[in-house]
């Protein structure tokens, strides 16, 4: 009797930590909100001038994007050119991290043949739109769980400020899609809305047009459980501490736990948390 009692509490104690720590994430997708009130951020969200900064004025040379782009009636046009050219560099690896993070690098190595995360196809797509005055920044996508799961907790793609739009809109260079609900293009927290409520409804456009209806199921259903939080840097083009001494901000649902953990043991200090879609959703300023 006594050795069936240790065994069942010794059950219990398993059970309860494979619940609070997971290898891989949680697939369940969340209904969440966010304050809409007008945004109290004093700090901007800070882009680089593709007149001024060096860096993508040699990318943009090297690479020749004005000429990609030059029969592109509308920006949304060039940012799926662009797109489309960010994901055909090279195949993804999700273990290959590269020495420095910034596109001439990357895209140095991937022309000898290295391949990279979905973190680098965030990267390259970013400055490769900022270099043709589009502003765009690094998105990263955490799930719910993002604390207590092991691996797997996080994604990373792009969100451009499309200036003929004036919006932002989700892209995934990695896949190489931009989702789309009734025509419009949609933002990372109107795309997980969507997920939400209208899901069949949801295309997924690339430069060769909409994807094909089932496949474009799979990977809604695929990236929905990283729609929970979301961050970005202040600063696009150098990570710098620029706001109450943190460098990122990061936008958190209401009634959510601001996550200060990513993936059980890497301490998130440098971030920023707001519940305000405002915050997150400013106009970028260009500096």
């Amino acid at each position: 009797m006594r050795k069936i009692t240790y065994l069942f509490i010794i059950l219990i104690f398993i059970g309860t930590i494979s619940c609070k720590n997971n290898n891989s994430p949680l697939k369940q997708i969340y209904k969440i909100a966010f304050d809409q009130n007008e945004s109290k951020l004093s700090c901007e969200l800070i882009f680089p001038d593709p007149k001024t900064n060096t860096n993508l004025i040699e990318l943009n040379e090297k690479y020749h994007f004005d000429s990609m782009i030059s029969d592109s009636k509308n920006d949304i046009d060039k940012a799926l050119i662009l797109m489309n050219w960010t994901h055909s560099q090279w195949k993804h690896n999700g273990n290959n991290k590269p020495k420095e993070s910034n596109a001439l690098y990357i895209l140095e190595q991937a022309n000898n043949g290295e391949q990279f995360r979905c973190v680098e196809y965030g990267i390259v797509l970013s400055a490769t739109l900022n270099s043709i005055s589009i502003p765009t920044r690094t998105l990263g996508l955490k799930t719910k769980d993002v604390e207590t799961t092991k691996y797997g907790a996080g994604h990373v793609v792009s969100e451009a400020y499309i200036p003929d739009l004036k919006k932002w809109v989700f892209m995934d260079a990695q896949i190489n899609y931009i989702p789309y609900l009734n025509g419009v293009p949609l933002n990372a927290v109107e795309y997980q809305k969507a997920i939400i409520e209208n899901k069949q409804a949801i295309e997924l456009r690339n430069q060769n047009g909409f994807i094909d209806k089932e496949k474009a199921i799979g990977q809604v259903n695929w990236v929905a459980k990283y729609l929970y939080y979301f961050d970005v840097s202040f600063d696009s083009s150098k990570n710098r501490i620029n706001c109450r001494n943190k460098s990122k901000l990061m936008l958190v649902p209401l009634n959510a736990k601001e996550p200060a953990v990513f993936q059980i043991k890497h301490k998130m200090t440098n971030y920023l948390y707001t519940n305000n879609l405002n915050d997150f959703y400013k106009k970028p300023k260009i500096l």
